[in-house]
């Protein structure tokens, strides 16, 4: 149990490593537009802040929650300022070009044509629980069948978080993106969607497997659903202890689908993630860095990391 409910957590909350044509293409809001909804998360405070000081440098991070709900707008009053006082906002990834982002998810993210699609790589009983949870949010099968097994996990995550009324439209990227935009902002990137998407795309097919079904049951049994929303809650009262619980049970964990989340896609990531921050904040200017929420908590997560880096980091 303990195995499975980790791999649920991961699920939800690494939703946005497969977002780049969903944030892009979702109707984000313009600041201007959330302005008309300031009162109703002005007095909340939500979300997560610091401030991180090496010598000259000032760097600010935003903990960002992937998904949203139109109530999320406008990010929180600090959240804004500190992007105005930025020289530029960087992203884990850039994913608001699809013209250019597009491609490169139909590269990695689904079978080429000719090769065998999942209605022949799945087992039939797997296959027709997959068929029943899409039929219910109404998605035509045809396109689902070329999606290789990490893809289809993480999309069935992205829609059990719609029928909740959760859309990326309303994720912290895109309405950061959104405020960067307005400000005249220039944007930049951690990463590559290259790498994020190709960490997936390298697990071995019978680990993809093991995670897609892991996803499967999650929203059969309503798992999903449940830490989605703890989730939420956690993010909105900037809930550090449940947060750090959540990497604690994750990291805790032994199935091989879980050891992949944890070793490969969160921590493997921050050494890289860390050179670049560095490279930010020898540029001698103010940045804004946004990266998922999860990825500051624990032993070997940003948080830590910085400070054994010799940044002096404060909440805000």
């Amino acid at each position: 149990m303990m195995q499975a409910l980790s791999l649920r957590r991961a699920l939800a909350l690494l939703i946005a490593l497969f977002l780049p044509l969903a944030v892009a293409q979702a109707q984000t809001p313009s600041a201007g537009d959330a302005k008309s909804r300031k009162g109703e998360s002005a007095a909340t405070g939500r979300g997560f802040l610091w401030e991180a000081r090496k010598g000259d440098a000032r760097l600010w991070f935003v903990g960002s929650i992937h998904v949203g709900q139109p109530g999320f707008a406008p990010p929180r009053p600090e959240i804004l300022q500190v992007v105005r006082n930025a020289s530029s906002v960087v992203f884990e990834v850039d994913v608001f070009d699809a013209q250019r982002v597009g491609p490169i998810v139909q590269r990695l993210a689904y079978f080429p044509q000719g090769e065998p699609g999942l209605d022949q790589r799945l087992d039939p009983a797997l296959f027709k629980r997959i068929e029943a949870l899409l039929a219910r949010a109404n998605v035509d099968m045809t396109r689902v069948v070329r999606m290789k097994p990490w893809t289809l996990a993480n999309t069935l995550v992205i829609l059990d978080a719609g029928r909740v009324g959760l859309s990326p439209a309303y994720s912290t990227e895109a309405l950061l993106n959104a405020a960067a935009r307005d400000a005249g902002k220039a944007t930049g990137e951690l990463e590559t969607i290259e790498l994020q998407l190709g960490l997936f795309d390298a697990a071995p097919a019978e680990l993809q497997i093991a995670y897609l079904e892991q996803a499967v049951r999650g929203i059969e049994q309503g798992e999903t659903e449940r830490e989605l929303r703890r989730i939420v809650t956690g993010w909105e009262r900037r809930d550090n202890a449940d947060m750090e619980k959540l990497v604690a049970t994750m990291r805790a964990a032994t199935g091989p689908a879980e050891r992949f989340v944890i070793d490969r896609i969160i921590e493997g990531r921050h050494p890289r993630m860390l050179e670049r921050i560095d490279e930010l904040a020898a540029s001698g200017k103010p940045h804004v860095v946004v990266v998922g929420a999860l990825h500051f908590f624990g032993p070997n997560g940003l948080l830590e990391a910085l400070k054994a880096r010799g940044y002096r980091v404060r909440p805000l």
